[in-house]
C-alpha cells in the first residue's frame, strides 16, 4: 500500500491558509483598484469553484453552474431595484433562490448521473437564459438592467464581503470534509448502487449537497452584480462562468480541499500574466493562456496539490524520456 508523502506538516498548511486569507482581506482594504480587482476575482472564482468541486465530489458533474450564478445575480438585482433591499440584504434572496433551484434540480433529475446529469445542468442554464430574454418587464430582456447606484456601498465593501465570503465557504467545505457526510458523498461518487446497499439514501444527500452548492454559487453571482452594476441574460448565464468553475479545481486538484484555492489563484495569475505580456496582440494572450492550462493538466493529472503532496507526481511521457512506448510496454 502506497504511503502518501507529507511535504508540509499540518500547522504549515494552516499557516499558509491564514496567510492567504489575510492577504485577501488586506488587498480588499488597501484602497488600490488593481489589488481590489484581483482580490475580488479570486474570491468569486474561489466560491464558485468550491461549489463545483463539492458537487463533483458527490459524482455530480455540472456543466451549468452559470445557472446558479445568473439566478443569484438576478435575485440580488431585482431585490434591490424592486424591493429596495440593501447590499447585505440582497445576498439573502440570492442564496435562497440558488438553494431552492439546486434542491429542485436534484429532485427532478432523480438518479440521473454522469453525462446525462451534466446535460441536464447545461439545459437548465440555457433555459434560464431564454426565460430571462423573454421576460423584459422583469429582467429587462436583451437590453438588460442596471443596479440602483444609490444602494451601492462602495467597491471596497463589496470586495471585502466577497473575500470574507470566500474564506467562510472554504471553512464550510473543510467542516464538511471532516464530517461523516464526506464518506457518503464519496460512496455516491464511486458507486451509487453500492452505497444504497450500505444504507445511504442518495436522493437525500444529493438534494442537500446541491442546495448547499447552489446557494454558494448564487452568493457569488449576487456579489458580482454589485461589482459591475449591469446585468443581461448573456452576462448572467455566460458559459465562461461554468468553464472557469471547472478549470480551477482541475488545475489545483479535483476532489481535494486545497485544490480550488490553489487553482483559483493560479487561474487568475496565469490570466493576468498572459494579458500583461501579450495583451497588445489580439488573441495571443488567450492562446497562450489556454496552452499553459492544457500543458499543466497533461503534466499534472491530479493537479498542483496532488503533485506537491506526492499523491501523483509529474506525468512522464515516453517521448520526453527518449523511449518508444512499445519498448517501454515490453519492459
Amino acid at each position: 500500500m502506497a504511503v502518501r508523502k507529507q511535504i508540509m506538516p499540518g500547522w504549515a498548511w494552516w499557516a499558509l491558509s491564514a496567510g492567504l486569507a489575510g492577504a485577501m482581506v488586506i488587498a480588499s482594504l488597501s484602497g488600490s483598484a488593481i489589488a481590489g480587482d484581483v482580490a475580488f476575482r479570486i474570491a468569486t472564482l474561489l466560491i464558485i469553484s468550491v461549489s463545483w468541486n463539492l458537487m463533483a465530489g458527490a459524482g455530480l458533474i455540472s456543466l451549468g453552474h452559470s445557472a446558479f450564478w445568473g439566478l443569484g445575480s438576478y435575485a440580488a438585482a431585482l431585490s434591490v431595484n424592486k424591493l429596495g433591499f440593501s447590499f447585505a440584504m440582497s445576498l439573502i434572496p440570492a442564496m435562497i433562490v440558488g438553494a431552492l433551484i439546486g434542491a429542485c434540480l436534484a429532485g427532478i433529475t432523480g438518479r440521473i448521473r454522469g453525462i446525462y446529469f451534466a446535460i441536464c445542468t447545461l439545459a437548465l442554464s440555457e433555459g434560464l437564459r431564454v426565460v430571462a430574454v423573454m421576460l423584459p418587464d422583469v429582467t429587462g430582456g436583451a437590453n438588460g438592467l442596471y443596479l440602483d447606484a444609490s444602494k451601492h456601498p462602495g467597491p471596497m465593501i463589496v470586495t471585502l464581503v466577497a473575500s470574507i465570503g470566500a474564506i467562510l465557504i472554504v471553512f464550510v467545505s473543510w467542516l464538511l470534509s471532516r464530517s461523516r457526510y464526506q464518506f457518503a458523498l464519496r460512496a455516491m461518487r464511486d458507486n451509487e448502487s453500492a452505497s444504497q446497499m450500505l444504507g445511504i439514501e442518495p436522493l437525500r444527500y444529493r438534494v442537500a449537497i446541491m442546495a448547499l452548492c447552489g446557494a454558494m454559487a448564487s452568493f457569488a453571482g449576487g456579489i458580482n452584480i454589485w461589482r459591475g452594476g449591469y446585468l443581461d441574460p448573456g452576462v448572467a448565464f455566460e458559459l465562461i462562468t461554468t468553464i472557469n468553475s471547472q478549470i480551477a479545481p482541475i488545475l489545483g486538484g479535483i476532489y481535494t480541499l486545497p485544490g480550488p484555492v490553489i487553482g483559483s489563484i493560479l487561474t487568475i495569475a496565469l490570466g493576468e500574466i498572459t494579458r500583461l505580456t501579450l495583451g497588445n496582440i489580439i488573441g495571443a494572450s488567450l492562446l497562450l493562456y489556454g496552452g499553459l492550462l492544457i500543458v499543466i493538466v497533461l503534466v499534472l493529472p491530479n493537479g498542483v496539490y496532488g503533485a506537491v503532496t506526492g499523491v501523483s507526481g509529474i506525468r512522464r511521457f515516453p517521448f520526453l524520456r527518449g523511449k518508444q512506448p512499445r519498448s517501454e510496454a515490453a519492459s
